[in-house]
């Protein structure tokens, strides 16, 4: 090929990567959650898509020209590197993608229509990673002082640990959402659905004392009822990312941190041990936020692992 054919080649394949990503924006704009969609989530589309096209550029593949066979090299390039949960939120958006594509006319067809994630192995219940109740125990205790740093940390573990909120929803709480005088809190969660959570009286204490010392560091005008108290920005919202952060440093010093016990492994701990403690599946659901008690029978499920050990009966036939 010759430089100027390479050259028209070259910026072809640029406008249409630009126009792929461009209907893909517009997608997410307008379709996708029926037009809703949550600033994470399209953040979250965006990384996936953009590793992607990343992906492509490395093996000189025109993204907006893949074929079903490019898409399945994809997957298992993402197979040697992702668990299978991270393999499929990857391909969701690669899908999205080319559904972009052909909404916009762009294409005929949407390559990865088909394509998921290899099938799991793992029984779900034994991929849920949630702590011991004694470490529970000690992790909610750890925040030391009665300054706003104490008290600030200890009303976010209770949320989490507790009463089952993901991080994201802990981040983006406000002032507003919190009605102590009722002993309950509003949470936005996923597709910006809201859910009223009630609260146990020894969170609503430790809420109601970090609103005290809240008062003392917010930033003026600041809405969000958790705010950093470190530079850069002190007094502001405090991100997802910083909360991750601030529990990681929790878990690691208490000799919490093992294989997959992460910030989220305190929403599965709130879920195991209110069941364990005898709560209610439905009840359960509805603290999390599940829009099905389907996804809430894996606690179930992990109680009864726990407590109908089969081998204490044939013991006790043993003698």
């Amino acid at each position: 090929m010759s430089n100027d054919l390479a050259v028209t080649h070259n910026a072809a394949e640029l406008l249409r990567r630009e126009d792929l990503l461009a209907a893909f924006a517009a997608f997410l704009r307008l379709n996708v959650a029926e037009g809703d969609a949550s600033a994470a989530t399209v953040r979250t589309y965006w990384s996936q898509v953009r590793q992607y096209v990343a992906w492509c550029r490395e093996r000189g593949l025109d993204p907006a020209l893949a074929s079903e066979h490019d898409l399945l090299e994809y997957r298992a390039w993402l197979a040697e590197r992702y668990t299978r949960a991270t393999v499929a939120t990857k391909l969701a958006a690669v899908r999205r993608l080319y559904q972009a594509a052909v909404w916009r006319g762009m294409r005929a067809d949407n390559p990865a229509a088909g394509l998921k994630a290899p099938k799991e192995k793992t029984a779900r219940e034994e991929r849920v990673k949630f702590l011991p109740l004694e470490g529970l125990k000690r992790l909610l205790q750890a925040p030391q002082g009665d300054g706003a740093k104490g008290r600030r940390d200890r009303a976010m573990l209770a949320l989490m640990g507790v009463h089952g909120l993901r991080v994201s929803e802990v981040a983006g709480l406000d002032v507003d959402d919190l009605d102590l005088d009722q002993g309950r809190v509003t949470v936005t969660g996923k597709g910006r659905k809201t859910r009223t959570v009630y609260l146990t009286e020894q969170t609503a204490q430790a809420l109601a004392a970090w609103l005290e010392a809240r008062d003392r560091v917010a930033a003026e005008d600041e809405p969000a009822l958790f705010v950093s108290l470190r530079h850069p920005d002190p007094g502001t919202r405090m991100s997802a990312r910083s909360i991750r952060y601030l529990v990681d440093g929790y878990l690691e010093r208490l000799g919490l941190k093992g294989e997959g016990i992460s910030c989220h492994s305190l929403r599965h701990s709130a879920a195991t041990w209110a069941r364990a403690g005898g709560a209610a599946l439905d009840a359960i659901a509805g603290m999390l936020g599940h829009s099905s008690v389907t996804t809430t029978q894996v606690y179930a499920r992990i109680v009864d692992r726990m407590t109908e050990n089969p081998a204490r009966y044939l013991e006790a036939l043993l003698g």
